[in-house]
């Protein structure tokens, strides 16, 4: 049987999955990170202001936690989930928490942009597919004994429910030391087997703050889709986690050796907008040929273009660019305008 989080044929089309603007398999190497849980208002928020000033995508926190013994800190519940939300709002980062009962989807989906299903619950396959009727993407971790065929089958009841925005997450499984082992090799392996983004989380396997960083990079070195790591204000004073959650200064040395800065990111928000709005003028360009086709106009208009080139020029200088420069860059716009207009005529389809 032929799954539906599988790939067809080698080389088929990945799966993006997108975050609020955040696109993981096609952005390059969005990086997720916050508190492991929420301890305090303050803390989040401090958090928040952290990893976003560093250049991470999304900001991720625990509000209820299952942890292994009933006596750990549970987390906040629904007062962390509305702090989650205010943070993220107020660093402009997309929010992603953990839910670990059906029960607690409908506020999650209210609140948070993506749903994090816990190494724990892999296989809640009630969970998973109250997750799968949702519109909201899903965060799915490896479960720390999961063969990688179980991991898929896990992605499989949310992608039955007809939910396709799955990015699996390798968090690291049980072998013969007392902390989890980050399995490395299981994003290869897992990205010739799926369309799905895969990401790695070494905070729970590093063992220590210090392994936390190669271990980062190794999933950046082995073509992971992306990165999640836990960050805290301090973390030797973390209730859960206090030996693999990163202090703020370690968390901005990490993004420096991925090559990740807000600065960096910023460009390619800039960027993405350019290509967008080139997207939107091509669309009103064709809309405008079809009415020159329809009245039996030729395509060029010189006088048209002379003007438009005219005020280019005027608005380059208003915003202290070289207007040569932005004139050579319009008239390969128009020259493919031109093109395009030419192609469509040529087939009947304007």
């Amino acid at each position: 049987m032929i799954r539906k989080a599988e790939r067809s044929e080698t080389g088929s089309t990945n799966t993006i999955v997108k975050v609020g603007d955040v696109r993981f398999g096609h952005d390059p190497f969005p990086v997720i990170a916050g508190p492991c849980v929420i301890e305090s208002e303050a803390q989040i928020t401090e958090t928040a202001e952290v990893v976003a000033a560093a250049g991470a995508s999304v900001l991720r926190a625990g509000t209820s936690v299952a942890g292994a013994s009933p006596y750990e800190f549970r987390g906040l519940g629904s007062e962390g989930l509305r702090m989650l939300r205010a943070a993220g709002d107020a660093v402009g980062l997309p929010v992603v928490t953990q839910v670990i009962e059906p029960a607690g989807v409908p506020e999650a989906v209210e609140l948070a942009d993506m749903i994090e299903i816990g190494a724990g619950n892999m296989q809640n396959f009630e969970l998973l597919r109250e997750v799968g009727q949702q519109r909201r993407p899903v965060l799915l971790k490896r479960g720390p004994s999961a063969t990688v065929d179980e991991w898929l089958w896990a992605a499989e009841y949310v992608l039955a429910e007809g939910n396709d925005q799955v990015v699996l997450c390798e968090r690291g499984i049980r072998t013969f030391t007392d902390d989890d082992t980050l399995d490395i090799s299981s994003v290869p392996i897992v990205k010739e087997r799926t369309h799905l983004p895969v990401i790695v989380l070494p905070s729970h396997s590093a063992g220590s703050r210090a392994r936390v960083v190669p271990l980062a990079l190794a999933a950046q070195g082995v073509g992971a889709d992306g990165l999640c790591v836990e960050v805290h204000p301090t973390p030797e004073l973390a209730l859960v986690n206090a030996t693999g959650q990163l202090a703020a200064p370690e968390f901005a040395q990490l993004m420096e050796a991925l090559g990740i800065n807000r600065m960096r990111k910023a460009i390619d928000l800039v960027d993405r907008d350019i290509v967008r709005a080139l997207s939107r003028r091509r669309d009103l360009a064709l809309e405008i040929g079809r009415v020159k086709a329809e009245r039996g106009m030729s395509v060029r208009s010189p006088a048209r273009e002379a003007e438009l080139i005219e005020i280019i020029r005027e608005e380059a200088v208003l915003q202290n660019l070289d207007p040569e420069q932005v004139e050579a860059v319009f008239q390969v716009i128009l020259a493919g305008s031109r093109a395009e207009q030419r192609r469509l005529r040529s087939v009947g389809e304007l």
